[in-house]
C-alpha cells in the first residue's frame, strides 16, 4: 500500500454479538459468563475489515480475503428486523470469482453508499489508465547513439563522405 493511499479499518460492531453478550451476562452468576463473555469478545476482535482507495480486505484469525475495488461487480446489503431495531447490517461485495461479506457493520446502507462512490471512481480511473497509451517510438531504440557514432567517425575522417552519406540512409 502506498503511502498517499487512505486506509480505514473497521471490526464488527457489539450489538453484532447481542445474544452473545447477553447470555454471558445471564451466567455470570454461575461463572461461565465471564468466559463466554471473553469468547465472543476474542471471536469480535479476530474479524477486520480494511478498506482503502483500490480494495477491500476482510481479514480473519489466518485468513485474508482481498477484492479489488475495479473487481467488484455486485454490492448489496441486508439486514433482519432485529439488526435493522440495532443499526446493524450485513454487506456483501460479489466479483467474478469471490466474495467478500462484511458482518455487524454500523449503518451499513451509508457505508455501502461510499464504496459504490469508490468502485465508481475506480473503474472510471481504470479506464482513463486504459486509454492512454504511451507512444511507439518512431525510430529504433539507439539509432540516435549509432547516428551520432557515425558521424564522429565521419568528423574524424576515419570515413569517407559517401561511406556516410550511405550508412546515414540506414537510419532514415
Amino acid at each position: 500500500m502506498s503511502n498517499s493511499e487512505k486506509s480505514i479499518i473497521l471490526t464488527p460492531s457489539r450489538k453484532n454479538y447481542f445474544w452473545g453478550y447477553l447470555i454471558g451476562v445471564l451466567l455470570i452468576p454461575l461463572f461461565i459468563g465471564v468466559a463466554v463473555i471473553w469468547f465472543v469478545n476474542k471471536k469480535r476482535n479476530s474479524i477486520r475489515y480494511q478498506i482503502t482507495d483500490t480494495s477491500i480486505t476482510k481479514i480473519e484469525e489466518e485468513t485474508k480475503t482481498e477484492l479489488e475495488l475495479v473487481n467488484i461487480l455486485e454490492t448489496s446489503f441486508s439486514q433482519t428486523s432485529f439488526q435493522k431495531l440495532l443499526g446493524i447490517g450485513t454487506i456483501r461485495l460479489k466479483a467474478n470469482v469471490s466474495e467478500v461479506v462484511l458482518d455487524g457493520i454500523e449503518q451499513p446502507a451509508s457505508l455501502l453508499n461510499k464504496i459504490d462512490t469508490a468502485i465508481a471512481y475506480q473503474k472510471e480511473r481504470f479506464k482513463a489508465s486504459e486509454k492512454v497509451k504511451p507512444q511507439k517510438p518512431t525510430h529504433d531504440p539507439g539509432t540516435l547513439e549509432k547516428l551520432d557514432y557515425l558521424t564522429g567517425l565521419w568528423q574524424q575522417g576515419l570515413i569517407n563522405d559517401e561511406d556516410y552519406d550511405q550508412e546515414r540512409k540506414k537510419f532514415s
